[in-house]
């Protein structure tokens, strides 16, 4: 059976280093480099607070909600002015 060096690409690979408490040094010295905490990124003050926070969660990610936002806000549109003129037409008419 080879060994495991062999299944880790060569950049990532842990090269030069003997014993197993450099290499946890060395990840230790990598991961304490990388930022910390989620990414916050504040509203542009030129964006209205409901359509800005509507742009970074949908829009800004290339979420496909949007999408469907428009389908079904269409559709609820269509639906109440068709109910509308159904229902003048069932005001004019003594039956149906």
């Amino acid at each position: 059976m080879s060994s495991t060096k062999s299944l880790i690409p060569p950049k990532l690979s842990v090269s030069g280093i003997t014993g197993g408490a450099a290499a946890f040094a060395q990840l230790g010295d990598l991961y304490s480099k990388l930022p910390k905490g989620p990414l916050v990124e504040s509203i542009p003050p030129t964006m209205p607070r409901l359509f800005g926070r509507y742009w970074y969660r949908y829009i800004r990610t290339s979420s496909p909600a949007p999408l469907l936002h428009i389908i079904l806000g269409v559709g609820l549109v269509s639906y109440a002015i068709d109910y509308e003129l159904h229902l003048k037409h069932h005001k004019n008419r003594p039956h149906h």
